[in-house]
């Protein structure tokens, strides 16, 4: 008898090896939804999926990334059998009831769209440390299971359902009291804002920590700012241009039948975009410069004079492809892609093939801004017009519903390139 208990707690371990699979190994983080679109908690929609990113970001074996992202849905053939994909997907939701911050989050199996949990943290208005730890436990609790390297995705998913919360929305936070001591989230204060702009602060409490807010920004800079400072900021705002240089207004989405193609839906829908003007501001109220006008906009030009421009920089400037292409995204409720729109002027990318998304390939976008190095200056040309692109499409209706959310991101040329040489396999 007791040999049979032992071989059947061996067969079944056995089977239970068998049965296990390896954990999600990315995780796609999207905006979360402001429901109520309160001006003083807008940058909440980024800082609560940044705090996710912050969290994992020891884990060398999981990759965060942001949605937004064509790699997905690249053909499976495209990637190698010792770097294969597995992603989960988090959005999330939040808003203020009855003096009280109401989070919800839920994640989702990016490839089959299962929800693997759902959760809820509930925290008075003006505590935004129990924000910051409530949320951050509510993760590792629901998110991390499904890290390890041996998953029982069902069984993960069973044990994490967390009972249905009444409108009062019950507190989730079952380790609050302990939560207290772990560190404040320097980033947000209890606006969900920076905001130094006012005079000095009067001294606040958040439970028991107390807290005063100083304005320096009147301090004077130091007479010999030197032309090593000036080309550290103007190197800093250069490569904002580099990363994020525009600003984007999505127009109002048209959709009627279309009569040519029987069960599609034909749409429209217009993108204004132009310059960042923070970023030609910053240019123009941090460092000296000439500036000229052309029938072309404005240009820039800064002097190796006050600034150091050694062949590294320029080198940087004249190699580094900055070339950037808008991608549209449709994404359903969940956040699962619809359809994909890449604008640019390169017919190459034509060969990526996307696994059950269509794409459509337009050339309509052009560029608003360029940076010329030279040993004597370097130059910076800005269209400071804003420029508005119409994007058609026709796609089948069960594909877009009663529901779309449309996301504008800009890649650059080389990270298009590296997914063309992972689908051909070539350098």
């Amino acid at each position: 008898m007791y040999l049979c208990k032992n071989t059947l707690l061996i067969i079944l371990l056995f089977v239970g090896i068998l049965l296990a699979e390896s954990g999600y190994n990315t995780i796609y983080l999207m905006e979360f939804e402001n429901q109520q679109n309160e001006f003083t908690n807008t940058r909440l929609t980024e800082a609560l999926p940044d705090l996710i990113k912050e969290n994992y970001k020891f884990r060398e074996d999981i990759k965060v990334e942001y949605a937004g992202d064509i790699r997905p849905y690249i053909e499976q053939k495209e990637w190698s059998n010792e770097d294969p994909i597995k992603g989960l997907i988090i959005n999330g939701r939040f808003q203020t009831i009855n003096n009280e911050f109401f989070v919800e989050f839920e994640a989702y199996d990016i490839h089959n769209w299962k929800r693997l949990v759902k959760r809820q943290i509930l925290c008075p208005v003006q505590d935004i440390i129990c924000l910051h730890d409530g949320f951050l436990i509510a993760i590792e609790q629901s998110i991390s299971p499904f890290l390890t390297d041996a998953l029982d995705i069902d069984a993960t998913i069973s044990s994490l359902k967390q009972k249905p919360k009444k409108r009062s929305y019950e507190n989730d936070l079952d380790k609050r009291s302990d939560s207290r001591n772990l560190a404040q989230l320097s980033d947000l204060n209890e606006s969900g804002s920076n905001d130094f702009s006012g005079e000095n602060r009067k001294q606040g409490q958040y439970g028991n920590r107390y807290y005063r807010e100083f304005n320096i920004k009147d301090i004077s800079k130091d007479i010999n700012f030197s032309k090593e400072q000036n080309t550290e900021i103007l190197v800093t705002i250069l490569d904002q241009f580099l990363i994020n240089p525009y600003d984007v207004i999505i127009g109002e989405l048209s959709l009627i039948p279309d009569l040519e193609r029987p069960g599609y839906m034909r749409g429209e829908i217009p993108v204004n975009y132009s310059v960042r003007s923070a970023l030609a501001q910053e240019l123009f109220h941090s460092l000296p410069h000439e500036k000229l006008m052309d029938d072309m906009g404005l240009i820039m030009q800064f002097s190796n004079s006050n600034f150091v421009f050694d062949d590294l920089l320029l080198e940087k400037l004249a190699l580094m492809k900055y070339q950037l292409m808008p991608v549209i995204y449709f994404n359903n409720k969940i956040g699962g892609i619809q359809f994909i729109i890449l604008d640019s002027w390169n017919d190459k990318y034509k060969h990526l093939e996307l696994r059950m998304v269509t794409m459509l390939m337009v050339n309509q976008f052009r560029p608003l801004f360029a940076i010329t190095p030279g040993s004597d200056n370097i130059q910076l040309n800005l269209d400071v017009s804003s420029y508005e692109v119409i994007y058609h499409f026709s796609i089948p209706y069960e594909k877009i519903g009663d529901y779309t959310k449309v996301t504008i991101k800009f890649m650059h040329e080389i990270e298009l390139e590296e997914l063309l040489e992972s689908k051909f396999g070539g350098g």
